[in-house]
């Protein structure tokens, strides 16, 4: 019995024996498993390379939904102008006056769209009333809104131009294409508005196109990608139309560009055709008073460009809000 026993006993430590070491090579084989995947997965990582994040919509799909809302209640105002192949949206509203005094092309900021509810939807509706033409195009982003790079940008290479602007020669041709536009509707009178980013557009084509009809008009300017802001603010001094510096102070940067044009401005041997800067104290950028703003767009056109007899008596607007420095 004792001896049954004994060998029962061997058989069992011989099978406990053979099941730890089997358990052992699948824990190495599983490990060495998880190990070869988890190289394989970290190479496929560092292969791929991280993308910027960003809080705002593509272009594209800010265009396709603003043509879609426009087509159901606004439909005659979309236009599909064209440079160099590319088609870009522009939005055109007509004078409600059948003698017009010109037409103003808006640019709006950057990360926005043609009929940005701040600024340049109120200008585009309300300067019609005024015997103006509007046409507001497309502008391509200059930067990502509020990016998140977990990577490090590398240095662009260094130009000699200072005032090379990201997407210059496609805006200075969808400008251009605006301005075809107008002139083959009888227009000649064009003025720019440039809001934020895209003033400093409307400032260096305005400069090196030598505009001499209309008005330029920037609008709480600020310069894109962070660029030096001194050679633009001396590029103004070139600008052959009267120019209204509406300045919102949201930041520093801003500030010390809006010093910078108005003393380059100052400094010109002629101080025609005029310039009018104007300090508005506001929280931010995006707090505007749209109405005042209107009234001093609408004034300084009535008083620094060519006007035709009105057939139709224009709005009445509040000198003070013009004429008085804040």
């Amino acid at each position: 019995m004792r001896h049954k026993n004994k060998i029962k006993g061997f058989i069992l430590l011989l099978f406990l024996f053979s099941f730890s070491a089997f358990a052992a090579d699948e824990a190495t084989g599983d490990e060495t498993q998880t190990n070869e995947d988890a190289i394989e997965t970290d190479n496929k990582t560092a292969s791929k390379p991280l993308q910027e994040r960003s809080f705002t919509p593509s272009q594209v799909k800010r265009i396709e939904a603003l043509t879609h809302q426009l087509e159901m209640n606004a439909a005659n105002e979309i236009e599909n102008l064209s440079f160099q192949g590319d088609p870009f949206l522009v939005l055109h509203k007509a004078a409600q006056t059948n003698d017009p005094q010109g037409c103003i092309i808006l640019l709006h900021g950057n990360n926005e769209h043609p009929d940005w509810p701040n600024v340049i939807s109120p200008v585009r509706s309300e300067l019609t009333k005024s015997s103006w033409c509007t046409i507001s195009i497309e502008v391509p982003d200059s930067l990502k809104k509020e990016a998140l790079s977990f990577t490090p940008q590398e240095e662009s290479e260094q130009t000699e131009d200072k005032t090379l602007l990201t997407h210059e020669e496609v805006v200075f041709g969808r400008i251009d294409a605006s301005i075809d536009f107008a002139n083959e509707k009888g227009i000649s009178n064009i003025s720019l508005l440039g809001y934020g980013t895209s003033a400093t557009y409307a400032l260096k084509y305005s400069a090196s196109k030598q505009l001499n009809t209309g008005a330029l008009i920037l609008i709480s300017a600020s310069v894109p990608n962070q660029l030096a802001y001194f050679p633009f603010a001396e590029l103004l001094k070139g600008s052959a139309q009267p120019v209204l510096d509406y300045y919102i102070r949201p930041n520093q940067f801003d500030k010390h560009y809006a010093q910078a044009r108005r003393i380059a401005m100052l400094q010109r041997e002629s101080q025609t055709p005029n310039y009018t800067q104007i300090k508005v104290t506001s929280n931010s950028q995006f707090s505007i008073d749209q109405k005042q703003l209107v009234q001093r767009i609408r004034g300084f056109l009535k008083q620094n460009t060519q006007q035709r007899e009105q057939l139709k008596t224009l709005p009445e607007f509040s000198k003070s809000l013009f004429y008085q420095s804040p």
